[in-house]
């Protein structure tokens, strides 16, 4: 089974290239926060103003809302500790402050804590049911957990919320080929790339797909050449994963001098232990000129 990470971005990478990218999610939090919750303190300044009973109402939620401000700045900073004991407090000052508890929930997942995450977007989602980026979200933890029967679940109620997301649609279709579903996968990626065109994680997947499926009529060296080119191109070749599966792709179509190349030039881009291993060993194949095949555990 090939990890998480290779095959889509929701906003983090995780398992076999563990790349989390923690200050640009952090910075996309911060940023939507800031706006939100400046609005938010400005109304209750202007209730305060107006000596009203809403704010004698709402001091303690002001409170809290300080504290997910705090917590926004403390997260750009790149304090991730103090942001969260920020949403810590704030939700322990009002445990229905829904703001508090998904930026809690995005910290985890960036210190790759996603048991804990899952856990505060269970309780956002009491809050907030209809919030499709939020069910997008917990697949994407249980998917990092290789929980893919309750991935599918939530990427699928939250495409039923918000159907025209390629991404989604590009990591489900990944959560179905580990569990060998692979029609419903090509069904996946096919309707991602119909949505976003420039999509490269669902070219990519489609990619690793039609080239490494150990069921022979579900490759395609001709198409995976095609689609893993694609992905290359859409990222501007600055995706070690992208190259790596154009390396698989050549392998599938014959082409062993293609796949030595890019399997040795994706090497060259990652330089972190976690995935080097089963690189080198699709490329020990390569050198004997034989394909690689994927294996699922389930």
């Amino acid at each position: 089974m090939t990890a998480p990470g290779k095959f889509g971005e929701w906003p983090i990478k995780s398992n076999e290239n563990h790349e989390i990218a923690t200050a640009e999610e952090c910075e996309q939090i911060a940023i939507v926060k800031i706006y939100r919750t400046i609005v938010c303190l400005l109304v209750t300044v202007f209730a305060l103003m107006l000596n009203s009973s809403f704010a004698g109402e709402t001091n303690h939620l002001s409170q809290a809302d300080e504290l997910v401000f705090e917590g926004a700045l403390n997260c750009t900073n790149g304090n991730l500790d103090n942001a969260l004991a920020d949403f810590s407090k704030a939700v322990e000052l009002d445990p229905t402050n829904a703001d508090a508890i998904f930026d809690r929930a995005s910290i985890y997942r960036v210190k790759g804590e996603f048991e804990k995450s899952i856990t505060d977007l269970n309780e956002y989602l009491l809050l907030n049911p209809t919030n499709d980026y939020a069910f997008k979200t917990r697949a994407s933890d249980f998917d990092r957990l290789c929980k893919f029967d309750e991935a599918i679940s939530n990427w699928s109620e939250g495409l039923r919320l918000n159907p025209n997301d390629a991404n989604a649609l590009a990591m489900r279709g990944f959560c179905y080929n580990n569990k060998e579903q692979f029609n419903e996968a090509l069904k996946d990626y096919y309707k991602a790339i119909q949505i976003d065109p420039k999509n490269d994680s669902a070219w990519n997947n489609l990619g690793w797909q039609r080239a490494t499926c150990p069921i022979a009529s579900m490759r395609n060296g001709k198409e995976a050449v095609e689609a893993a080119t694609k992905a290359c191109d859409l990222s501007n070749w600055k995706k070690w994963t992208r190259v790596d599966t154009l390396a698989a792709a050549f392998a599938e179509a014959g082409d062993f001098q293609q796949a030595v190349k890019y399997q040795k030039h994706a090497l060259n881009m990652y330089k972190h232990d976690k995935a080097r291993e089963a690189m080198q060993n699709r490329l020990s194949l390569y050198e004997k000129q034989q394909p690689y095949r994927e294996t699922y555990k389930q």
